[in-house]
């Protein structure tokens, strides 16, 4: 039996490394064909969802990290490879400095994907210790900060919508900031029921003051380091709660 269940986990941990490869090919073919690393790189989170979905079929949670320790061995060859594939590649997962100064030339600051595996990796820490919480803020970075950030880019480009000016993020809008609270109250509501069964109307105070704070953190933190501040903040006052 115990053979079993460990060959379940090691077929899961198999299908995250593949869709790793074909998240890693996608992304490099987009950047050939013009994509802009920034589009490629908020792209990247949805798809995570689809692994992120299957934590809580794993037997063995320690298991998890063989995704996270996927990412992190794509993100040191590409740093590491001058081969043309692996060049793209750091180039489509990795942040650009800020071109404040127009003659700056855009360059890779950071390690590829380092903002995304920080934010999975305490979201991973908390699923280890609580797993419905970590589940539902897994779940929250993979889908409410993209959706948030989109809502953001056709709301101030395509509609006009004054942005809020918070200093950290002069881009973001109220539309963008609202479809953060109410996709993460959702998804946070969600995990727990899946977790306990808990009906929905019981769990909508508490989950909707935690991504309140989610989204008071994604206001006020510099940069993308935004997600995985949320991940701690928004984890302890589902704690608290």
């Amino acid at each position: 039996m115990s053979e079993t269940l460990a060959t379940s986990d090691i077929v899961l941990s198999g299908l995250v490394l593949f869709g790793i490869l074909q998240l890693a090919w996608f992304s490099v073919m987009l950047l050939r064909r013009g994509a802009p690393p920034e589009t490629i790189q908020q792209a990247l989170p949805p798809l995570f969802s689809i692994w992120i979905l299957m934590w809580p079929v794993y037997i063995d949670a320690s298991w998890l990290w063989v995704g996270l320790g996927s990412l992190l061995a794509f993100s040191l060859t590409a740093m590491s490879l001058k081969k043309p594939f692996f060049q793209h590649l750091r180039v489509a997962w990795s942040p650009l400095v800020d071109n404040q100064n127009p003659g700056l030339k855009q360059r890779p600051l950071l390690m590829p994907l380092t903002h995304t595996m920080t934010a999975l990796l305490i979201a991973g820490l908390w699923f280890q210790a609580i797993p419905e919480f970590g589940f539902g803020l897994a779940l929250c970075f993979c889908i409410a900060f993209p959706a948030a950030y989109w809502v953001d880019q056709i709301a101030s480009r395509r509609f006009n919508h004054r942005t809020l000016g918070f200093p950290a993020h002069p881009e973001q809008t109220l539309a963008g900031h609202i479809t953060l609270i109410v996709a993460s109250t959702a998804l946070l509501c969600w995990a727990l029921h899946v977790y306990h069964g808990t009906a929905w109307q019981a769990l909508l105070i508490a989950t909707l003051i935690a991504a309140l704070m989610t989204s008071a953190t994604r206001a006020l933190f510099p940069g993308r380091w935004n997600g995985a501040a949320a991940m701690l903040s928004t984890g302890f006052v589902m704690w608290l709660l």
